[in-house]
């Protein structure tokens, strides 16, 4: 196994849930508040420093209003994929520092890159994270930016380079 390569279901659907929560410009704080959470507590929910409970999960969706049968699937639509590029899914929790896919995601949003980030429209409407990942008929796949961070070496290092009005 691979130890860089380690991540599991629960941090696949932790960024699920980030990642829709940015899609819709929800604050955490309205967040930890539906969930009975203090902000900082949710933050390290968030982040993957604490547990995301099954009761904060189901809570999570049903404010987003989606189904937390949905956000599974395509949890593990992602974890397929991370698997064929040589990645673990494992179901024992993890601590954040055996995360791979938590680590990588954490160093994403501090890019200049994710916060310059222009929303993925398709057809002239957003594209959701929930709809991915998405095969195209070329072979490539389209996946969510913090996804293709952790896969995408090259994407990788764009993100890390990037600089307002020049992207080395």
């Amino acid at each position: 196994m691979n130890e860089d390569k380690i991540t599991t279901l629960s941090s696949i659907v932790l960024l699920l849930l980030k990642e829709l929560r940015l899609e819709i410009n929800v604050h955490q704080a309205h967040i930890a508040d539906i969930c009975d959470k203090t902000p900082s507590s949710w933050n390290k929910i968030e982040s993957g420093k604490s547990p995301l409970t099954m009761e904060v999960f189901f809570k999570v969706c049903q404010a987003f209003q989606v189904s937390s049968s949905y956000v599974l699937a395509t949890a593990e639509r992602y974890a397929g994929l991370f698997g064929r590029e040589g990645w673990a899914i494992i179901s024992k929790q993890l601590s954040f520092d055996d995360d791979a896919l938590l680590k990588d995601a954490q160093k994403y949003y501090s890019t200049l890159g994710y916060k310059t980030r222009i929303p993925r429209i398709s057809f002239n409407i957003n594209v959701s994270v929930l709809n991915g990942p998405f095969y195209n008929q070329d072979g490539t796949v389209d996946i969510s930016e913090v996804f293709k961070f952790a896969l995408d070496e090259n994407f990788k290092q764009t993100q890390i380079n990037f600089q307002v009005g020049l992207n080395k």
